[in-house]
C-alpha cells in the first residue's frame, strides 16, 4: 500500500452514514414499485461489497449450490436481513465458493473499516476500500488470495491517527445519531435536518486544513439519472448551509452517487430508508 493511499483518520471508521430520515418515496416522488439496484458491475465481474454492517453480492457463479453456499455465509456473517443477493448462476462462470471463506473476514458495522470491495473478474481479484491498519489490510489480503489462489490487486487505503481522525471523532459526537432530512423529492433540507447541521459546523469550523466529502445518495425509486442528479443536489445543499454557518467551502468537496453502492436492500422501506443517506469522509489534514 503505497503512502500515497493513506487516508487521516482515528480509531473510528472514516465514514459517517448518515440516514435519511425521509418519511414518504421521495426521490422523485414516484410511487413506482422498487427493485434491487445493486452498484453496477461489468460484465463477467463478480462483487461482493460490505458497508456498514450489509453486504452486497452481485454477479455470476457456477451453480446453484454454489449460490447458495455464498448467501449462506453472508448471511451467517451479516444477518439475514443485511443480505442483498443478485447472484445468478451460469454454466460459463468459474467457480467462486473460496468466498465462503472470505465472507467471515469481512467487516462489521461500527469495526473501524470504511465500505470493503471484492471484485473478481477472469484476470484476478481487486479488493477496494478502507482498512483500520495496515495488519487489518494485510490480513484481508491474504485472506483473499489464500481461498482464491489467484492474483490479487491492492487498492487498499490504511485509515492512520491524525487530525482527521479527530475531525471524524469531533462529527460523530456532533451527529449523535440523529439524521439529515430533505422535502420530498427535494434538496431543501428540512428545520430538523438544518438542526443536525448546525451542530455539525461547530466541529467543522474549529478543524484545520482537512477535507471532507459530503456524498450523497438516493433509493432506487424513480429515475436512475434523476436520481443521480438528486443526490448531487441534495450534498450541494449541505455544503451551502454548512458555508453560511461559517465553514470553509474550500474543505467541502461534493459528490452525487444516486442509486449505486446501496448499503440495504431497496426491496423493503426499511432497506430504502438506509440506503437515502449522505456520507461524511474525512480525506486529511
Amino acid at each position: 500500500m503505497s503512502a500515497q493511499r493513506i487516508l487521516a483518520s482515528g480509531a473510528a471508521a472514516l465514514l459517517v452514514l448518515i440516514v435519511l430520515a425521509i418519511i414518504t418515496h421521495d426521490d422523485n416522488g414516484s410511487s413506482n414499485t422498487p427493485t434491487t439496484t445493486l452498484p453496477p458491475v461489468a460484465a463477467g465481474t463478480l462483487r461482493v461489497h460490505a458497508a456498514a454492517g450489509n453486504i452486497t453480492l452481485d454477479g455470476a457463479v457456477k451453480d446453484s449450490d454454489e449460490k447458495g453456499k455464498i448467501e449462506d455465509a453472508a448471511g451467517e456473517r451479516f444477518g439475514k436481513d443485511n443480505v442483498v443477493s443478485n447472484l445468478a448462476p451460469s454454466a460459463e462462470a468459474d467457480s467462486a465458493e473460496w468466498l465462503v471463506k472470505v465472507i467471515p473476514v469481512l467487516p462489521l458495522k461500527d469495526s473501524g473499516y470504511g465500505p470493503i470491495d471484492v471484485a473478481v473478474t477472469k484476470t484476478g481479484v481487486t479488493v477496494s476500500g478502507r482498512v483500520p491498519t495496515a495488519a487489518a489490510g494485510k490480513t484481508l489480503l491474504e485472506t483473499v488470495k489464500d481461498s482464491s489462489g489467484r492474483a490479487v490487486k491492492d487498492e487498499l487505503e490504511i485509515v492512520v491517527a491524525g487530525a482527521g481522525g479527530l475531525l471524524q471523532s469531533n462529527i460523530d459526537k456532533a451527529i449523535k445519531g440523529r439524521s439529515i432530512s430533505f422535502q420530498t423529492g427535494s434538496a431543501a433540507i428540512t428545520k430538523a435536518g438544518q438542526t443536525v447541521l448546525r451542530a455539525l459546523a461547530v466541529p467543522l469550523k474549529a478543524a484545520g486544513n482537512s477535507k471532507v466529502v459530503i456524498g450523497g445518495y438516493t433509493d432506487s425509486v424513480g429515475d436512475a439519472s434523476a436520481n443521480l442528479k438528486l443526490s448531487r443536489a441534495r450534498a450541494n445543499s449541505v455544503k451551502v448551509f454548512l458555508k453560511a454557518r461559517g465553514v470553509n467551502p474550500a474543505r467541502l468537496i461534493v459528490r452525487g452517487y444516486g442509486e449505486t453502492k446501496p448499503i440495504a436492500t431497496n426491496n423493503t422501506e426499511a432497506g430504502r430508508s438506509k440506503n437515502r443517506r449522505i456520507e461524511f469522509t474525512v480525506l486529511g489534514g
